[in-house]
C-alpha cells in the first residue's frame, strides 16, 4: 500500500523521469489529470486501473476533495497507486494537498518530482529563465487569480517593479489582463513577453512580443491552453538562442494502433521525425497454452512474427532447453524485427525475406528442395494459411505451432477509440487484425475513418482494409515503421 505522486512533465513524453517511469511499472491503479500524453500511461502494467480525473480549468470532471478521498480509498485497498500529475506535482499541481490528506489519513506516499512547464516551456522557445545581465531571479506565478479583483494573494505592485523574469502558468484566457494589470502597477509596456503553448510537444508554438502588446498578439496568433506567459528581459532572448526543428513530418497528428508493448518504440521513431502520436493499442497479444514439440525432429524453423519469438523461446527455457537445441537447424524469419527478436535469444537466423511477408520468404525458398523436410511454424492463431499450404506444395511437412492469438485489448472501448481519432488526421494500421479490431469498435461503421488518411503497413493490412470497403491512402513498400515514415515523405510510392 502506497501512492506515489508523479510529476509526468511538460508534454513530451520522454521528458518523464527514470524514477517515475519505474514507479509506474510496478503500480496497481494510475490516477491521472488531464494532459497525461498516452505513452506515459502505457508505462504501468496493462493490467493496471485506469481513473482519469480529468483536473483542467473549466473543465473539471472530479473536484480535489473526491480526489483524496479516492486516493485514500485505493490505498486502504491494498494497492500501489500512482497519482500522475503533469509537470511537477507540487508547483500549482496540489500535491501538497494530496500529500497532507494521505499523512492525515496513515497513508504510506512518496513524491516523484517531474520537470514543469515553468522552466520547460521558457527553455523549449530558446528563452532561460535566468541568464547574466537579464535576470537572476525568476518567480512562478499562478494565472488562476483574477487580476482584475481587489483582493488575492498575488502583490501585483512588487511583481510589476521585480527586476527577475515571472512565469505566469495556467493564464491562456487572461493574458490580457495580466499585461494591464502589471502596467497599471508600473511595469514599462516596452518589457519584452513570451507566450509558449503546448510546450516540448511537437505542435509547440510561442510568440515573442512586449507587455502592451501581448493581449493583442495572443488573439491574432489564437493562442490557447495549455500556455504559459514569460515577462521579463529574457524573453528577448528566444530571437538569438531558439533553434527551429524543421523535421519532415512536423505537424502531423497519427493514431497509432499497434500493441501497447511495441507502441512506444513507434511513437519514439515517429516523434523523431516530428510527428505528434497519440497513442491507442488495438491490438493485445494473448499467450495461448502450447506443448513443445520435438525440436529434434525438424528441420527448419520459420519465425513470421517477432511476437512468436519470446513465447516460443521461453517455453524451451523452462523446458530446461537452450540455444544449443537448434544446432544444425534451418532458421528463416520473416523481417528485421524477428530478426532481431531471435537475435535477442542468441539465434542468428539463416535467411530473412526480402518483401515481409509469407510470400516473401517462399520466395527465398523456391529454389529449395524441400521434399520431405519437417518445418515448424510458431506462429499466431488465424494466421494466414498461405504459407503451410505453400510449404506442403512443395513437399514439406508443415507444423503449425500457435504460440498466442491477437485479441482486442480488454480496455478498449468505442468511446475512447473516437476521442482518440479527434485529436489525428491520420491513422496507421500495422496488421488485419488491428484493422478488424477497429471496425468492431466502431460497430462496423467505418464511415468515420474515411475522414482520415489511412496509411497500411502492407498489401495484407491493405486487403483487409479494402475488403471492408476502405482503401488506404499509402501502403508502404518497406513493411515496418521506417516504411510507413518513408511514404509520408513521400520517399516511396
Amino acid at each position: 500500500m502506497k501512492v506515489y505522486l508523479i510529476g509526468a512533465g511538460p508534454g513530451d513524453p520522454d521528458l518523464i523521469t527514470v524514477k517515475a517511469m519505474h514507479a509506474l511499472a510496478g503500480c496497481d491503479a494510475v490516477v491521472y489529470d488531464d494532459l497525461i500524453p498516452t505513452e506515459i500511461l502505457m508505462f504501468a502494467p496493462t493490467s493496471a486501473q485506469k481513473i482519469y480525473v480529468g483536473k483542467r480549468a473549466g473543465r473539471d470532471y472530479m473536484k480535489q476533495p473526491e480526489i483524496n478521498d479516492l486516493l485514500v480509498s485505493l490505498a486502504n485497498k491494498g494497492l500501489t497507486i500512482a497519482r500522475l500529475k503533469g509537470g511537477d506535482p507540487c508547483i500549482f499541481g496540489r500535491g501538497g494537498e494530496e500529500a497532507l490528506h494521505l499523512s492525515e489519513h496513515g497513508i504510506p506516499f512518496e513524491i516523484i518530482p517531474g520537470i514543469s512547464s515553468a522552466v520547460a516551456g521558457p527553455i523549449s522557445a530558446g528563452i532561460p529563465p535566468t541568464h547574466r545581465g537579464y535576470a537572476s531571479s525568476v518567480k512562478f506565478v499562478t494565472a488562476h487569480e483574477d487580476p482584475t479583483k481587489e483582493s488575492g494573494f498575488l502583490d501585483w505592485a512588487n511583481l510589476a517593479h521585480d527586476s527577475g523574469t515571472i512565469i505566469f502558468l495556467m493564464g491562456a484566457r487572461r493574458i490580457a489582463s495580466i499585461a494591464e494589470k502589471l502596467m497599471a502597477e508600473g511595469m514599462t509596456g516596452e518589457m519584452p513577453c513570451a507566450l509558449v503553448q503546448d510546450a516540448t510537444l511537437p505542435s509547440q508554438r510561442h510568440v515573442i512580443s512586449t507587455l502592451q502588446a501581448v493581449g493583442e498578439a495572443a488573439l491574432h496568433h489564437r493562442i490557447s491552453s495549455p500556455c504559459i506567459m514569460v515577462v521579463g528581459k529574457v524573453a528577448e532572448l528566444s530571437s538569438a538562442l531558439y533553434t527551429k526543428h524543421d523535421l519532415p513530418l512536423s505537424g502531423k497528428n497519427i493514431l497509432i494502433t499497434r500493441p501497447a508493448h511495441l507502441a512506444l518504440k513507434s511513437a519514439s521513431l515517429f516523434a523523431s521525425q516530428g510527428v505528434r502520436c497519440v497513442i491507442y493499442p488495438l491490438v493485445d497479444i494473448s499467450p495461448l497454452e502450447f506443448s513443445l514439440p520435438d525440436i529434434s525432429t525438424y528441420d527448419m524453423f520459420i519465425f513470421t512474427s517477432q511476437n512468436a519469438v519470446p513465447l516460443f523461446f521461453d517455453k524451451i527455457f523452462s523446458s530446461g532447453l537452450d540455444a544449443r537445441v537448434f544446432s544444425g537447424k534451418e532458421i528463416v524469419c520473416i523481417g528485421p524485427k524477428t530478426r532481431d527478436a531471435l537475435t535477442s535469444y542468441g539465434i542468428v537466423a539463416d535467411a530473412m525475406a526480402r518483401d515481409f511477408r509469407a510470400e516473401g520468404i517462399m520466395e527465398i525458398l523456391k529454389d529449395k528442395d524441400l521434399s520431405g523436410k519437417r518445418i515448424c511454424l510458431p506462429r499466431a492463431q488465424g494466421a494466414r494459411a498461405y504459407l503451410r499450404e505453400a510449404l506442403e506444395e512443395k513437399g514439406a511437412v508443415a507444423d503449425e505451432i500457435f504460440v498466442y492469438e491477437t485479441i482486442l485489448p480488454p480496455e478498449a472501448n468505442r468511446q475512447d477509440f473516437l476521442q482518440a481519432l479527434e485529436k489525428v488526421q491520420t491513422v496507421i494500421f500495422t496488421s488485419p487484425s488491428g484493422f478488424r479490431h477497429a471496425a468492431s469498435l466502431l460497430d462496423g461503421d467505418t464511415s468515420i475513418l474515411q475522414n482520415k488518411e489511412l496509411i497500411a503497413i502492407g498489401p495484407v493490412t491493405s486487403t483487409a482494409m479494402e475488403r471492408a470497403g476502405l482503401s488506404p491512402h499509402l501502403v508502404a513498400q518497406e513493411y515496418t515503421d521506417e516504411g510507413i515514415i518513408s511514404v509520408l515523405k513521400g520517399e516511396e510510392h
